[in-house]
This record gives C-alpha cells, sequence and structure tokens, in this order.
C-alpha cells in the first residue's frame, strides 16, 4: 500500500508574485536614441557605451553619474523621446574693468574646453560680447552657434537634439540661462511610461524653464518623482520670486519635484545624486548629507545658498571640509525621502492587500474575513517601521468595521468601507541645537 492512496502532495513554485514599483530605479530620457522600443534598461556602462558610443553624450554622462556611485542602483533604464528640442543658451554680461570672465563649454562630440576673456580698464557688455563669442565659437567640434547681440550671447544648437553644456564661473557676472521651447516632452513621457512603467525617477537633460514646468506637471500624477538640475544664475543672484525654473517650481509647491541649482548640466549633478540614493530602501534614508561621486562642490556666498533655500532648491556645497548635497528637498519645502516613503508605503499596502484577495479562494465578508486584510495591513505598517520610515512610538494602528455595520449596499457589491490606518513618520534630524555651559 502506497502513501499515495492516502495523502497526495504537489508543489507549485510560485516565482511572480504580485510585482511591486521599482523604487530604485531611475529612468534618464534621451532625445538622441535610434532603438525601435521607447525604454532600454541597463546594468552597467558597457550596456550603455554600446547603443550611446560618444562618451560625451548627455545619456552616458548621466548613467556614467548614476553607476559612479557606492552604492548605485542595480538598474538604469533610458527613455527615447521622438520630439526634439533645439537646445538655447542665453548668457548676459555685467560689465566689469579688467575682469576675467569664464565659461567651460562641454556637450556631445565637444572638446570640454574653459575660455576666458579679461575686459579691459573701460568694459562695456558689448566688448565682452564679441569676446566671449570669438572663443565660445572656436571651442572644438561644437555642436553649436553663437550669435552676438551686442548686449546678449545667443547660444543654439546646430540641429533639434544637440546637447552641450554651458557653464559659467561666476554668475554675478555672466547671467546664463537655457530659453529654447518645449517640443512635447509630456506627449514622450507619456509614450515611454505606456510602454515601461516600472522605474520611479525621472532625468532631463534639455532644462530649459518651458521642458521643465512640462515635465513637473506630467509626473505630478504619475505617481514618480522629477529630479532636474539648472544652470541658471538668477536662482543664486537674486531673491525668491524673480520667476526663474526653481523659483516657478517653488512657486507650484510641488511634492513631487527636486530641482538643484549647479552651474554645470555636464557634471549630471540630478542623476548623480538619485544614483546614491537610490539603491537604499525607502524610509531609510534622508537624501541631505550625500556625498557623490563625480560632481564639484559649489562655492556660494551666504546670500546666494539663502536664496537657493527660498527657493526649496537643492545644491552641493562644501561643509566642515565634506562635499555634500543640502537640503534634500521637494519644490513644496517637505522632504524627498517622505514622499517616496510613502509611495512605497501606498504600494506595498495597496499589492498586499490584493496579494491576499487573489491568492486566497475567497475572503469571506465576515469578521474573520476583515481580520484577515487588517493583519495584512499591519504586516505593511511593520514593514514600513523596519525600514525606517513610520515610527515605532506611537505605535502605527490599523481600524476595520464591524461586518454588521457595513451597509447591505456594500455588502451587495462586495466593497469593505472604512479599513484605515495610522502612522507617524520617522523622519530624520537635519539640524541639532546644542546648548552648553563650562564651569571653571
Amino acid at each position: 500500500m502506497t502513501l499515495s492512496n492516502h495523502v497526495t502532495l504537489s508543489i507549485t513554485q510560485d516565482s511572480v508574485g504580485i510585482a511591486r514599483a521599482g523604487f530604485g530605479t531611475p529612468l534618464i530620457v534621451s532625445h538622441t536614441a535610434t532603438w525601435a522600443e521607447r525604454v532600454r534598461s541597463y546594468t552597467d556602462m558597457a550596456g550603455v557605451a554600446a547603443d550611446f558610443a560618444v562618451t560625451t553624450s548627455p545619456e552616458y554622462l548621466a548613467a556614467q553619474a548614476i553607476f559612479a556611485q557606492n552604492p548605485h542602483p542595480t538598474t538604469v533604464k533610458i527613455g527615447k523621446a521622438l520630439l526634439q528640442p533645439t537646445q538655447v543658451y542665453v548668457l548676459t554680461p555685467t560689465a566689469s574693468n579688467s575682469t576675467a570672465y569664464t565659461v567651460t563649454v562641454a556637450g556631445e562630440g565637444v572638446t570640454e574646453t574653459e575660455v576666458t576673456y579679461t575686459s579691459d580698464a573701460s568694459a562695456t557688455v558689448a566688448e565682452i560680447c564679441a569676446g566671449l563669442e570669438t572663443l565660445i565659437s572656436a571651442v572644438v567640434g561644437n555642436n553649436y552657434a553663437v550669435v552676438d547681440g551686442t548686449t546678449e550671447l545667443t547660444i543654439t544648437g546646430d540641429a533639434a537634439g544637440d546637447w552641450f553644456s554651458i557653464a559659467v564661473s561666476d554668475p554675478a557676472l555672466l547671467q546664463n540661462e537655457m530659453t529654447h521651447a518645449d517640443p512635447g516632452i509630456a506627449t514622450d513621457l507619456a509614450a515611454i511610461a505606456l510602454e515601461d512603467n516600472d522605474w520611479y525617477v525621472l532625468l532631463t537633460n534639455f532644462n530649459s524653464n518651458a521642458m521643465v514646468i512640462a515635465a513637473d506637471a506630467w509626473v505630478q500624477t504619475a505617481k514618480k518623482l522629477y529630479l532636474f538640475d539648472v544652470p541658471e544664475s538668477d536662482a543664486v543672484t537674486t531673491a525668491a520670486g524673480n520667476s526663474d525654473t526653481l523659483d516657478d517650481i517653488a512657486t507650484l509647491g510641488r511634492a513631487r519635484t527636486a530641482g538643484t541649482y549647479h552651474n554645470s548640466p555636464a557634471k549630471m549633478n540630478s542623476a548623480a545624486w538619485a544614483g546614491r540614493c537610490l539603491s537604499l530602501d525607502p524610509g531609510s534614508i534622508t537624501w541631505k548629507f550625500k556625498t557623490l561621486s563625480g560632481v564639484p562642490a559649489l562655492s556660494l556666498t551666504s546670500t546666494q545658498r539663502a536664496n537657493l533655500v527660498a527657493r526649496s532648491a537643492n545644491f552641493y556645497e562644501t561643509v566642515a571640509a565634506r562635499d555634500m548635497m543640502s537640503e534634500g528637498t521637494t519644490s513644496d519645502g517637505d522632504w524627498i525621502d517622505s514622499q517616496r516613503g510613502l509611495d512605497w508605503l501606498e504600494d506595498d499596502m495597496s499589492k498586499g492587500v490584493f496579494g491576499v484577495l487573489y491568492n486566497a479562494n475567497k475572503v469571506p465578508f465576515t469578521d474573520a474575513g476583515v481580520a484577515i486584510l487588517q493583519k495584512e495591513m499591519e504586516a505593511s505598517l511593520k514593514r514600513a517601521v523596519d525600514r525606517g520610515l513610520l515610527a515605532s512610538s506611537p505605535t502605527p494602528t490599523v481600524t476595520v468595521p464591524a461586518v454588521a455595520d457595513v451597509s447591505a449596499a456594500n455588502k451587495t457589491l462586495r466593497t469593505l468601507p472604512d479599513m484605515k490606518f495610522t502612522g507617524t513618520l520617522a523622519g530624520a534630524v537635519h539640524i541639532v541645537n546644542i546648548t552648553g555651559v563650562v564651569s571653571v
């Protein structure tokens, strides 16, 4: 007599489960990708180099900035945008006698070059524009044209999709701004997400005011985060209320957008920052204090720093001989880590509860059935505490309705209402105030 006459056992491996969102995955927007699909995934720079062989391309530089961090995400995605901007920078000098005006030019196929024009003892704006126009136009491999308007320089890409970086060393001497139009970034982002929506942080490189505002608007309903850099001089040289890009985003008060000032777009500050933070679990990390590999820290005056803080902007600075990101905020003045953590909790709890419904033969509409769902909600809250997202005290709680109190209409629709939870964000310490008394 065999055991199978009495007991049979069959084991099926469930290797899929309910997929969780990719809260550790960034997506770089490419305006020059040539492959057919909208999104490709990469696990190392060798894969990126196979598709973007020019090591000065924005896609290569952004991916390199991400993978250079320690730790860094395991996967980077690049999304193909079909609507190409024609990049435009405008440089506006302030006349100062016998003064060096330094600009660093980089770009796809461009030999990174620092040029300096020194004004004479009776400097004029027209003189400075003419001098800089000659020097910037002479950069080897340039993919742009420089037009001297006597009061400002306009630098325009040779063709749609051509990318280059203009960095000024002193924003008080040279106002720098990207001014190109938005060709339809929201349309491209919608198409990218339709094909592959399993990524969390959006990174863009053609960051004019128009393109940033459009990308920002798309992100708000996509339940993702948007990180971007701008080199706009007004962000550091003027008080809040000047309608530069960081100021406009702050005025909108976006919870899902974090703007960063860095004078050089080629250094890919936001990409490096995303690379440094995304590999760690939501709730376990604050985005402030992080040192970034390959990104030069800025030298900011106290006024310039205050101007950025007033815009809820972020920046890479040196404090006590340590290079670090400040302040870790979204444009509404809240914290990046809080928004990411809450997004994770929503995803974890909703999919956990769905998993219970999906995997059970059925969850009965009884108090015992409700208790099963309550247990899953409590398990999600415990995971949030374990990650450092929620405080353990006061203890997160779940309250559920008694089935007897649920209306007949909801029971007929098989809808369970009033499942509620409470919890307190653990937050993070960013500032410490100490008072001491020393006696003889």
